[in-house]
């Protein structure tokens, strides 16, 4: 079983989109996923389709086989649930108590039950993204072709090496361009920067921007079931096998 965090330095940068539809593309691969959603903003439930009344997740039920909920797309998932502030701020103050409380739920689904589990986390340093390290065997930063996601590298870098140190089972951080668009100088400055400065680390695939997914999200439905031939889900496509080609290596 892989474990593997979606993070980012920064915000709107699309991680949670990519989780989703990641998570979509290796079930079409006949892959068992489960993905956990340790960001408070719940958006996970909107890209796979959970009943809009349903308030139940994470912070309630914790990670257990009885917690997992059923997708349309296949993908089973853990929403991070409906909270009020003061729920919240027990639930962080838990978190912060017990830096394993997120491998510890690991360990309580079925050993052989997933084949992947994808962790969706919120922006910057959270005892989210402490949790999440704690138990991911790979790390992949979403960044976009700008100048502030580029800016946020080495911070990010040096929080997955502080919470690694110690993880002999730990694969690696990898860096994820999303949302490249076709035409644009800057972009394509930051992203030949990119590559010069971490080649080693990058994704060898950029997803390009695209606005099939707006418009899947709008209708709560990965772009790989709502277009499946744009461009960014053949991008997605090529990420998710480059993930099972990293997995067996």
């Amino acid at each position: 079983m892989q474990v593997i965090a979606f993070i980012s330095g920064k915000g709107g940068v699309g991680k949670s989109t990519l989780a989703a539809n990641t998570a979509v593309a290796l079930t079409q691969r006949r892959k068992r996923v489960l993905l956990i959603d340790l960001d408070p903003q719940n958006a996970q439930r909107l890209h796979l389709g959970m009943d809009p009344d349903e308030i139940a997740g994470l912070v309630r039920e914790g990670i257990s086989p009885a917690s997992v909920f059923d997708s349309p797309f296949d993908v089973k998932f853990i929403p991070f649930g409906r909270v009020n502030e003061a729920e919240l701020e027990d639930f962080e103050a838990e978190l912060k108590h017990y830096p394993k409380w997120v491998i510890n739920g690991i360990d309580t689904l079925h050993g052989g039950a997933f084949d992947f589990i994808i962790l969706d986390t919120p922006p910057g340093p959270t005892v989210y993204l402490q949790q999440a390290l704690m138990a991911a065997h790979r790390a992949l930063v979403v960044v976009l072709a700008d100048a502030a996601s580029y800016a946020s590298i080495p911070k990010i870098t040096a929080l997955v090496e502080h919470y690694t140190a110690d993880r002999t089972d730990f694969h690696g951080m990898n860096l994820l361009l999303n949302q490249m668009p076709t035409h644009g100088k800057l972009a394509h400055q930051v992203r030949t920067a990119l590559f010069a400065d971490h080649g080693a680390q990058m994704v060898p695939v950029a997803i390009h921007k695209d606005v099939q997914v707006a418009q899947a999200l709008a209708f709560e439905r990965p772009v790989l079931q709502y277009e499946p031939g744009c461009k960014a889900s053949l991008d997605i496509q090529y990420l998710a096998d480059w993930l099972l080609d990293s997995a067996e290596n």
